[in-house]
């Protein structure tokens, strides 16, 4: 029998790091050089008055140079507050639906800046396309695109769309790639 060795390769420690929050609004946000997490908070009331003129503003500062597109690659989450009363998901919510509808039409780029596999995309898609959200035991649920053909279109054009944001600024093709 012939022996075989493994070498194990030692975890680095994970040491504690202090990091800085900051709360700001879009003009202290313009003025950061630093990579970033991006937290976009909407209100219900900013939800339910249905205008997405801060938001879009705040949303503005990530694609206003070539550099903070870059630099704020998969950064961005976004929270929506003021719904945990109301027993809906979020899709099922028609203001939720209608705010997020009119603002993805004025800002596409959510994929190139929302984080993969914490499951922001796929809210967004739901908040986007018809969906029907099955309830099951423990309050949990699951939300089912009605055509997950309408779900890939989505999907497609918003890639479509950001990347005219690319060409706006030169951004090339291999820095481009829409995963981190």
């Amino acid at each position: 029998m012939k022996k075989q060795t493994m070498t194990v390769k030692k975890r680095p420690s994970l040491k504690p790091r202090t990091i800085g929050v900051v709360r700001t609004d879009a003009d202290g946000f313009a003025d950061n050089t630093a990579k970033a997490l991006v937290i976009l908070e909407l209100s219900r009331r900013e939800i339910d008055s249905g205008n997405i003129a801060g938001a879009l503003e705040r949303l503005h500062v990530l694609t206003d140079s070539a550099e903070n597109v870059l630099r704020y690659k998969a950064s961005l989450i976004f929270q929506v507050t003021g719904y945990d009363a109301d027993s809906r998901e979020l899709p099922e919510i028609p203001a939720v639906r209608q705010f997020f509808q009119a603002l993805v039409a004025e800002w596409p780029h959510w994929f190139w800046f929302l984080p993969p596999h914490v499951g922001l995309e796929e809210l967004l898609l739901s908040l986007l396309c018809p969906v029907t959200v099955v309830r099951g035991p423990k309050g949990l649920c699951r939300v089912d695109f009605n055509d997950p053909a309408d779900r890939v279109r989505a999907w497609e054009d918003l890639q479509a769309r950001t990347q005219a944001l690319f060409l706006a600024y030169a951004i090339p093709q291999e820095a481009a790639d829409f995963r981190p």
